[in-house]
Protein backbone atom coordinates (compact mmCIF):
# COMPACT_ATOMS: atom_id res chain seq x y z
CA UNK A 1 0.00 0.00 0.00
CA UNK A 2 1.39 3.41 -1.02
CA UNK A 3 2.27 5.93 1.67
CA UNK A 4 0.10 9.08 1.73
CA UNK A 5 0.44 12.26 3.76
CA UNK A 6 -2.10 12.85 6.46
CA UNK A 7 -4.27 15.97 6.19
CA UNK A 8 -2.43 17.75 9.01
CA UNK A 9 1.03 17.00 7.61
CA UNK A 10 -0.07 18.00 4.11
CA UNK A 11 -1.46 21.30 5.38
CA UNK A 12 1.76 21.97 7.28
CA UNK A 13 3.89 21.28 4.22
CA UNK A 14 1.70 23.46 1.98
CA UNK A 15 1.95 26.27 4.47
CA UNK A 16 5.74 25.94 4.63
CA UNK A 17 6.48 26.50 0.95
CA UNK A 18 5.36 29.06 -1.61
CA UNK A 19 5.41 26.51 -4.42
CA UNK A 20 2.91 23.75 -5.12
CA UNK A 21 2.55 20.40 -3.33
CA UNK A 22 1.25 17.60 -5.55
CA UNK A 23 -0.07 14.37 -4.00
CA UNK A 24 -1.73 11.23 -5.42
CA UNK A 25 -5.11 12.88 -4.84
CA UNK A 26 -4.34 15.75 -7.25
CA UNK A 27 -5.18 15.76 -10.95
CA UNK A 28 -1.64 16.92 -11.75
CA UNK A 29 -0.04 13.94 -9.99
CA UNK A 30 0.32 11.55 -12.94
CA UNK A 31 2.17 14.11 -15.03
CA UNK A 32 4.15 15.42 -12.05
CA UNK A 33 5.52 12.02 -11.08
CA UNK A 34 6.83 11.15 -14.56
CA UNK A 35 10.54 11.37 -15.29
CA UNK A 36 12.39 11.26 -18.60
CA UNK A 37 13.08 7.49 -18.54
CA UNK A 38 9.73 5.87 -19.26
CA UNK A 39 10.99 2.63 -17.71
CA UNK A 40 10.78 4.27 -14.26
CA UNK A 41 7.35 4.02 -12.61
CA UNK A 42 7.42 5.30 -9.03
CA UNK A 43 4.77 6.87 -6.82
CA UNK A 44 6.03 9.52 -4.39
CA UNK A 45 3.97 10.42 -1.34
CA UNK A 46 4.29 14.07 -2.40
CA UNK A 47 6.07 16.22 -4.97
CA UNK A 48 7.19 19.60 -3.69
CA UNK A 49 7.41 21.96 -6.65
CA UNK A 50 9.74 24.48 -5.06
CA UNK A 51 9.77 28.10 -6.22
CA UNK A 52 12.65 29.35 -4.05
CA UNK A 53 15.68 28.12 -2.13
CA UNK A 54 13.65 28.68 1.05
CA UNK A 55 11.07 26.22 -0.32
CA UNK A 56 13.80 23.65 -0.89
CA UNK A 57 15.01 24.09 2.67
CA UNK A 58 11.47 23.75 4.07
CA UNK A 59 10.68 20.62 2.00
CA UNK A 60 13.96 19.04 3.07
CA UNK A 61 13.27 19.79 6.74
CA UNK A 62 9.76 18.34 6.49
CA UNK A 63 10.99 15.14 4.86
CA UNK A 64 13.75 14.68 7.43
CA UNK A 65 11.49 15.37 10.42
CA UNK A 66 9.00 12.76 9.16
CA UNK A 67 11.60 10.20 8.00
CA UNK A 68 10.57 10.29 4.35
CA UNK A 69 13.15 9.24 1.75
CA UNK A 70 14.16 12.19 -0.44
CA UNK A 71 14.66 12.44 -4.18
CA UNK A 72 15.84 15.63 -5.89
CA UNK A 73 14.67 16.47 -9.38
CA UNK A 74 15.78 19.16 -11.79
CA UNK A 75 15.58 17.91 -15.40
CA UNK A 76 14.61 14.38 -14.35
CA UNK A 77 17.03 12.70 -16.80
CA UNK A 78 18.62 10.25 -14.34
CA UNK A 79 18.78 6.89 -16.12
CA UNK A 80 18.21 4.87 -12.91
CA UNK A 81 15.38 7.19 -11.84
CA UNK A 82 17.23 8.83 -8.95
CA UNK A 83 15.03 11.91 -9.39
CA UNK A 84 11.95 10.15 -8.03
CA UNK A 85 11.13 7.76 -5.18
CA UNK A 86 8.35 5.49 -4.02
CA UNK A 87 6.57 6.68 -0.84
CA UNK A 88 8.90 9.62 -0.31
CA UNK A 89 9.21 13.34 -1.02
CA UNK A 90 10.39 14.56 -4.41
CA UNK A 91 12.01 17.99 -4.11
CA UNK A 92 11.32 19.32 -7.61
CA UNK A 93 13.48 22.30 -8.60
CA UNK A 94 12.07 22.81 -12.08
CA UNK A 95 10.49 26.18 -11.24
CA UNK A 96 13.85 27.52 -10.03
CA UNK A 97 15.03 27.95 -13.60
CA UNK A 98 15.94 31.61 -14.12
CA UNK A 99 19.08 32.31 -16.20
CA UNK A 100 20.82 35.70 -15.90
CA UNK A 101 23.78 36.58 -18.11
CA UNK A 102 26.43 39.24 -17.46
CA UNK A 103 28.07 39.59 -20.90
CA UNK A 104 30.80 41.98 -19.71
CA UNK A 105 32.18 39.49 -17.18
CA UNK A 106 31.11 36.43 -19.20
CA UNK A 107 29.20 34.96 -16.30
CA UNK A 108 25.80 33.28 -16.06
CA UNK A 109 23.70 32.66 -12.95
CA UNK A 110 21.54 29.59 -13.52
CA UNK A 111 18.76 28.22 -11.33
CA UNK A 112 19.09 24.63 -10.16
CA UNK A 113 15.95 23.60 -12.05
CA UNK A 114 16.98 24.95 -15.46
CA UNK A 115 17.47 22.75 -18.51
CA UNK A 116 20.12 23.35 -21.15
CA UNK A 117 17.81 24.85 -23.78
CA UNK A 118 17.04 27.63 -21.28
CA UNK A 119 20.73 28.29 -20.65
CA UNK A 120 21.58 28.30 -24.36
CA UNK A 121 18.70 30.65 -25.20
CA UNK A 122 20.00 33.19 -22.68
CA UNK A 123 23.75 32.95 -23.37
CA UNK A 124 23.66 32.77 -27.17
CA UNK A 125 21.97 36.16 -27.35
CA UNK A 126 25.36 37.51 -26.25
CA UNK A 127 27.48 35.20 -28.43
CA UNK A 128 28.49 33.16 -25.38
CA UNK A 129 28.15 29.51 -24.31
CA UNK A 130 29.23 26.88 -21.81
CA UNK A 131 29.45 23.12 -22.32
CA UNK A 132 25.93 21.66 -22.13
CA UNK A 133 24.54 18.16 -22.50
CA UNK A 134 23.88 16.27 -25.73
CA UNK A 135 20.09 16.61 -25.28
CA UNK A 136 18.59 20.07 -24.87
CA UNK A 137 16.07 19.11 -22.16
CA UNK A 138 18.73 17.63 -19.87
CA UNK A 139 18.84 19.29 -16.44
CA UNK A 140 21.74 21.61 -15.69
CA UNK A 141 22.16 20.33 -12.12
CA UNK A 142 22.56 16.62 -12.80
CA UNK A 143 24.91 17.17 -15.72
CA UNK A 144 27.10 19.64 -13.84
CA UNK A 145 27.34 17.72 -10.57
CA UNK A 146 28.30 14.54 -12.41
CA UNK A 147 30.95 16.21 -14.56
CA UNK A 148 29.34 17.48 -17.73
CA UNK A 149 30.21 15.77 -21.01
CA UNK A 150 29.05 17.74 -24.07
CA UNK A 151 29.90 18.97 -27.56
CA UNK A 152 32.15 21.86 -26.44
CA UNK A 153 34.18 20.01 -23.80
CA UNK A 154 37.27 19.37 -25.96
CA UNK A 155 37.74 23.10 -26.51
CA UNK A 156 36.49 24.67 -23.23
CA UNK A 157 36.33 21.77 -20.75
CA UNK A 158 33.57 19.91 -18.97
CA UNK A 159 30.57 21.74 -17.57
CA UNK A 160 31.99 21.36 -14.06
CA UNK A 161 35.31 22.83 -15.21
CA UNK A 162 33.43 26.05 -15.98
CA UNK A 163 31.60 26.18 -12.65
CA UNK A 164 32.59 29.22 -10.57
CA UNK A 165 30.31 28.69 -7.59
CA UNK A 166 27.17 26.88 -6.47
CA UNK A 167 24.53 27.54 -3.83
CA UNK A 168 24.01 24.29 -1.91
CA UNK A 169 21.35 23.39 0.64
CA UNK A 170 23.07 20.88 2.92
CA UNK A 171 21.43 17.99 4.74
CA UNK A 172 21.10 20.01 7.97
CA UNK A 173 19.36 22.87 6.15
CA UNK A 174 22.26 25.29 5.85
CA UNK A 175 22.56 27.35 2.68
CA UNK A 176 26.20 27.66 1.64
CA UNK A 177 27.91 29.12 -1.40
CA UNK A 178 30.70 26.79 -2.48
CA UNK A 179 33.61 28.03 -4.58
CA UNK A 180 37.39 27.85 -4.74
CA UNK A 181 37.59 30.28 -1.83
CA UNK A 182 34.59 29.24 0.30
CA UNK A 183 33.72 25.67 1.27
CA UNK A 184 36.48 24.61 -1.10
CA UNK A 185 36.30 20.89 -0.20
CA UNK A 186 32.59 20.85 -0.97
CA UNK A 187 33.19 22.72 -4.22
CA UNK A 188 35.78 20.12 -5.23
CA UNK A 189 33.34 17.29 -4.43
CA UNK A 190 30.32 18.64 -6.33
CA UNK A 191 32.36 18.85 -9.53
CA UNK A 192 31.99 15.19 -10.43
CA UNK A 193 30.71 13.63 -7.19
CA UNK A 194 27.05 13.95 -8.12
CA UNK A 195 24.19 14.85 -5.81
CA UNK A 196 25.69 13.21 -2.74
CA UNK A 197 26.44 16.38 -0.79
CA UNK A 198 23.39 18.60 -0.95
CA UNK A 199 20.79 20.22 -3.20
CA UNK A 200 22.21 22.66 -5.74
CA UNK A 201 19.77 25.55 -6.13
CA UNK A 202 21.97 28.02 -8.05
CA UNK A 203 25.03 27.81 -10.30
CA UNK A 204 27.45 30.43 -11.56
CA UNK A 205 29.25 29.55 -14.78
CA UNK A 206 32.10 31.01 -16.77
CA UNK A 207 31.01 31.57 -20.38
CA UNK A 208 33.07 31.52 -23.57
CA UNK A 209 32.70 33.30 -26.91
CA UNK A 210 31.18 31.05 -29.57
CA UNK A 211 31.48 31.88 -33.25
CA UNK A 212 28.38 30.77 -35.09
CA UNK A 213 27.53 28.92 -37.16
CA UNK A 214 29.24 25.73 -36.05
CA UNK A 215 30.01 22.98 -38.57
CA UNK A 216 28.06 19.86 -37.67
CA UNK A 217 26.23 16.80 -38.87
CA UNK A 218 26.63 13.11 -39.60
CA UNK A 219 28.55 10.76 -41.91
CA UNK A 220 26.95 7.30 -42.15
CA UNK A 221 28.78 4.10 -43.11
CA UNK A 222 27.67 0.57 -43.95
CA UNK A 223 27.97 -1.85 -41.00
CA UNK A 224 30.53 -4.10 -42.71
CA UNK A 225 33.02 -1.20 -42.88
CA UNK A 226 33.21 -1.05 -39.07
CA UNK A 227 36.67 -2.54 -38.39
CA UNK A 228 38.52 -0.46 -40.99
CA UNK A 229 36.48 2.61 -40.10
CA UNK A 230 37.47 2.29 -36.44
CA UNK A 231 41.15 2.01 -37.38
CA UNK A 232 40.88 5.23 -39.39
CA UNK A 233 38.90 6.85 -36.61
CA UNK A 234 41.58 5.89 -34.07
CA UNK A 235 44.17 7.72 -36.21
CA UNK A 236 41.84 10.72 -36.41
CA UNK A 237 41.34 10.84 -32.62
CA UNK A 238 45.10 10.81 -32.06
CA UNK A 239 45.55 14.08 -33.95
CA UNK A 240 42.15 15.79 -33.92
CA UNK A 241 42.24 19.50 -33.04
CA UNK A 242 40.38 20.60 -29.91
CA UNK A 243 37.94 22.51 -32.10
CA UNK A 244 36.52 19.25 -33.49
CA UNK A 245 34.41 16.90 -31.37
CA UNK A 246 33.00 13.59 -32.58
CA UNK A 247 30.88 10.65 -31.54
CA UNK A 248 31.16 7.30 -33.29
CA UNK A 249 27.81 5.53 -33.05
CA UNK A 250 26.13 2.35 -34.22
CA UNK A 251 22.43 2.90 -34.81
CA UNK A 252 19.62 2.82 -37.34
CA UNK A 253 19.77 5.49 -40.03
CA UNK A 254 17.14 8.15 -39.29
CA UNK A 255 14.18 8.75 -41.65
CA UNK A 256 15.29 12.28 -42.53
CA UNK A 257 14.96 13.80 -46.03
CA UNK A 258 18.74 13.81 -46.60
CA UNK A 259 18.92 10.03 -45.96
CA UNK A 260 18.46 7.87 -49.09
CA UNK A 261 15.15 6.04 -48.86
CA UNK A 262 16.74 2.59 -49.09
CA UNK A 263 19.07 3.36 -46.17
CA UNK A 264 16.47 4.65 -43.71
CA UNK A 265 16.00 2.42 -40.64
CA UNK A 266 18.98 0.23 -41.61
CA UNK A 267 21.90 -0.21 -39.15
CA UNK A 268 25.32 1.28 -39.63
CA UNK A 269 28.15 3.30 -38.13
CA UNK A 270 27.49 7.02 -37.81
CA UNK A 271 30.16 9.63 -37.20
CA UNK A 272 28.58 12.66 -35.53
CA UNK A 273 30.68 15.81 -35.91
CA UNK A 274 30.48 19.15 -34.10
CA UNK A 275 33.23 21.67 -34.86
CA UNK A 276 33.79 25.30 -33.94
CA UNK A 277 36.15 25.72 -36.92
CA UNK A 278 34.92 24.47 -40.31
CA UNK A 279 38.31 24.62 -42.03
CA UNK A 280 40.03 22.55 -39.34
CA UNK A 281 37.15 20.07 -39.40
CA UNK A 282 37.21 19.59 -43.16
CA UNK A 283 40.97 19.03 -43.22
CA UNK A 284 41.04 16.60 -40.28
CA UNK A 285 37.97 14.65 -41.43
CA UNK A 286 39.09 14.22 -45.05
CA UNK A 287 40.34 10.59 -44.70
CA UNK A 288 37.07 9.57 -43.00
CA UNK A 289 34.88 11.36 -45.55
CA UNK A 290 36.71 9.67 -48.41
CA UNK A 291 36.56 6.22 -46.83
CA UNK A 292 33.86 3.75 -47.81
CA UNK A 293 32.37 5.72 -49.45
CA UNK A 294 29.74 6.72 -46.87
CA UNK A 295 26.13 5.72 -47.49
CA UNK A 296 25.22 9.37 -46.93
CA UNK A 297 26.63 12.54 -45.44
CA UNK A 298 25.08 15.68 -44.01
CA UNK A 299 27.65 18.18 -42.77
CA UNK A 300 26.79 21.86 -42.87
CA UNK A 301 27.03 25.17 -41.02
CA UNK A 302 24.54 25.06 -38.14
CA UNK A 303 23.56 27.35 -35.24
CA UNK A 304 24.71 26.07 -31.86
CA UNK A 305 21.11 25.94 -30.60
CA UNK A 306 20.32 23.51 -33.44
CA UNK A 307 23.45 21.47 -32.67
CA UNK A 308 22.20 21.08 -29.09
CA UNK A 309 19.00 19.43 -30.37
CA UNK A 310 20.64 16.89 -32.72
CA UNK A 311 19.85 14.02 -30.33
CA UNK A 312 16.49 15.32 -29.09
CA UNK A 313 14.36 13.42 -31.60
CA UNK A 314 15.95 10.11 -30.56
CA UNK A 315 15.58 10.85 -26.84
CA UNK A 316 12.10 12.29 -26.19
CA UNK A 317 10.59 12.34 -22.70
CA UNK A 318 9.22 8.89 -21.98
CA UNK A 319 12.08 7.07 -23.72
CA UNK A 320 12.38 3.61 -22.16
CA UNK A 321 16.03 2.74 -21.80
CA UNK A 322 18.87 1.08 -19.93
CA UNK A 323 22.50 2.19 -20.29
CA UNK A 324 25.97 0.93 -19.36
CA UNK A 325 29.25 2.66 -20.08
CA UNK A 326 32.99 2.01 -20.11
CA UNK A 327 36.00 4.29 -20.48
CA UNK A 328 38.82 3.05 -22.74
CA UNK A 329 42.04 4.48 -24.15
CA UNK A 330 41.95 3.85 -27.88
CA UNK A 331 40.74 1.42 -30.54
CA UNK A 332 43.02 -1.57 -30.13
CA UNK A 333 42.40 -4.55 -32.39
CA UNK A 334 40.68 -6.38 -29.52
CA UNK A 335 38.38 -3.42 -28.84
CA UNK A 336 37.57 -3.05 -32.53
CA UNK A 337 36.65 -6.74 -32.79
CA UNK A 338 34.57 -6.60 -29.61
CA UNK A 339 32.67 -3.49 -30.67
CA UNK A 340 32.00 -4.80 -34.16
CA UNK A 341 30.79 -8.22 -32.95
CA UNK A 342 28.49 -6.81 -30.29
CA UNK A 343 27.14 -3.94 -32.37
CA UNK A 344 25.96 -6.52 -34.90
CA UNK A 345 23.83 -8.11 -32.14
CA UNK A 346 21.95 -4.87 -31.44
CA UNK A 347 18.19 -5.49 -31.31
CA UNK A 348 16.40 -3.93 -34.26
CA UNK A 349 14.90 -0.65 -33.14
CA UNK A 350 16.06 2.50 -31.34
CA UNK A 351 18.93 0.94 -29.32
CA UNK A 352 22.37 2.36 -30.02
CA UNK A 353 26.05 2.28 -29.19
CA UNK A 354 27.80 5.63 -28.69
CA UNK A 355 31.55 6.24 -28.41
CA UNK A 356 32.18 9.83 -27.25
CA UNK A 357 35.62 11.23 -28.09
CA UNK A 358 37.31 12.74 -25.03
CA UNK A 359 40.72 14.41 -24.78
CA UNK A 360 41.46 18.02 -25.61
CA UNK A 361 40.98 20.42 -22.71
CA UNK A 362 39.28 17.70 -20.64
CA UNK A 363 42.58 15.82 -20.44
CA UNK A 364 44.74 18.90 -19.82
CA UNK A 365 43.00 19.94 -16.61
CA UNK A 366 44.80 18.34 -13.62
CA UNK A 367 43.19 15.10 -12.47
CA UNK A 368 43.02 16.14 -8.83
CA UNK A 369 41.44 19.55 -9.48
CA UNK A 370 37.90 18.12 -9.40
CA UNK A 371 36.20 14.92 -8.30
CA UNK A 372 35.48 13.93 -11.91
CA UNK A 373 37.29 10.70 -12.65
CA UNK A 374 37.56 10.20 -16.43
CA UNK A 375 40.10 12.75 -17.63
CA UNK A 376 42.74 10.28 -18.76
CA UNK A 377 40.40 8.25 -21.00
CA UNK A 378 40.35 8.63 -24.76
CA UNK A 379 36.80 7.44 -25.32
CA UNK A 380 33.61 6.91 -23.34
CA UNK A 381 31.74 3.91 -24.75
CA UNK A 382 27.99 3.76 -24.02
CA UNK A 383 25.69 0.83 -24.72
CA UNK A 384 22.11 2.05 -24.70
CA UNK A 385 19.27 -0.47 -24.90
CA UNK A 386 16.05 1.29 -25.91
CA UNK A 387 12.63 -0.25 -26.46
CA UNK A 388 9.21 0.94 -27.56
CA UNK A 389 7.33 -2.20 -26.54
CA UNK A 390 7.75 -3.47 -22.95
CA UNK A 391 7.95 -7.00 -24.37
CA UNK A 392 11.35 -6.03 -25.83
CA UNK A 393 12.75 -4.76 -22.53
CA UNK A 394 14.57 -7.94 -21.49
CA UNK A 395 16.26 -8.30 -24.88
CA UNK A 396 17.46 -4.70 -24.98
CA UNK A 397 18.71 -4.68 -21.38
CA UNK A 398 20.55 -7.96 -21.94
CA UNK A 399 22.25 -6.58 -25.05
CA UNK A 400 23.49 -3.49 -23.19
CA UNK A 401 24.74 -5.55 -20.26
CA UNK A 402 26.47 -8.14 -22.44
CA UNK A 403 28.10 -5.46 -24.59
CA UNK A 404 29.43 -3.71 -21.48
CA UNK A 405 30.63 -6.98 -19.95
CA UNK A 406 32.50 -7.88 -23.14
CA UNK A 407 34.21 -4.48 -23.13
CA UNK A 408 35.09 -4.45 -19.44
CA UNK A 409 38.29 -6.53 -19.62
CA UNK A 410 39.56 -4.23 -22.39
CA UNK A 411 38.54 -0.97 -20.73
CA UNK A 412 40.00 1.16 -17.96
CA UNK A 413 37.62 -0.51 -15.49
CA UNK A 414 35.78 2.75 -14.81
CA UNK A 415 32.67 4.54 -15.98
CA UNK A 416 30.97 7.95 -16.16
CA UNK A 417 28.44 7.85 -13.35
CA UNK A 418 26.00 10.17 -15.14
CA UNK A 419 25.56 7.63 -17.91
CA UNK A 420 25.06 4.27 -16.29
CA UNK A 421 21.97 2.61 -14.87
CA UNK A 422 23.41 0.45 -12.12
CA UNK A 423 26.91 -0.01 -10.78
CA UNK A 424 28.65 -1.94 -8.03
CA UNK A 425 30.73 -0.56 -5.17
CA UNK A 426 33.82 -1.88 -6.97
CA UNK A 427 33.01 0.10 -10.12
CA UNK A 428 32.38 3.23 -8.05
CA UNK A 429 35.82 2.83 -6.50
CA UNK A 430 37.44 2.18 -9.88
CA UNK A 431 35.70 5.19 -11.43
CA UNK A 432 36.94 7.66 -8.83
CA UNK A 433 40.08 5.86 -7.69
CA UNK A 434 40.73 4.97 -4.04
CA UNK A 435 42.23 8.35 -3.12
CA UNK A 436 39.41 10.42 -4.60
CA UNK A 437 36.72 8.14 -3.22
CA UNK A 438 38.22 8.39 0.27
CA UNK A 439 38.25 12.20 0.01
CA UNK A 440 34.66 12.20 -1.27
CA UNK A 441 33.62 10.01 1.67
CA UNK A 442 35.19 12.50 4.10
CA UNK A 443 33.34 15.40 2.48
CA UNK A 444 30.16 13.34 2.59
CA UNK A 445 30.64 12.71 6.31
CA UNK A 446 31.05 16.43 6.92
CA UNK A 447 28.00 17.62 4.96
CA UNK A 448 25.69 14.59 4.99
CA UNK A 449 26.75 12.23 7.82
CA UNK A 450 23.35 10.46 7.86
CA UNK A 451 23.42 9.82 4.10
CA UNK A 452 20.16 11.72 3.57
CA UNK A 453 21.09 12.21 -0.08
CA UNK A 454 21.46 8.55 -0.97
CA UNK A 455 19.30 8.29 -4.10
CA UNK A 456 22.28 8.59 -6.43
CA UNK A 457 25.39 6.61 -7.25
CA UNK A 458 25.94 6.72 -3.56
CA UNK A 459 29.12 7.67 -1.77
CA UNK A 460 28.78 6.54 1.80
CA UNK A 461 30.06 8.87 4.52
CA UNK A 462 33.44 7.96 5.94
Amino acid sequence: MAVTLGARDLARLRQAISGQIVTPHDAAYEDARRVWNGDIDRRPAAIARCATTADVRAALAFARENAYPIAVRSGGHSFPGHSTVDDGIVIDLRQINAVTVEPQTRRAAVGGGAVWSEVDAATLRHGLAVTGGHVSHTGVAGLTLGGGIGHLMRSIGLTCDNLISAEIVTADGRIVNASLTEYAELFWAIRGGGGNFGIATQFEFELHPINEPLYAGMIFFAPETGPELMRLYNDFCGQAPDEVSTILAYLLAPPFPFVPEGVRFTPGYALVVVATDQGLAERSLRPLREFGPPLFEMLAPMPYAAVQTLFDAANPPGTMGYIKSQYFDEYSEDIIATIHANAAKMPHGPSQMLNVQLGGRVARIPEDSTAFGGRSAGVLGMFFGVWEDVAERETCVAWARQFSAAMEPLSLGSTYMNLTTDESEERLRASYGSEKLAKLARVKAKYDPDNVFRLNHNIRPA
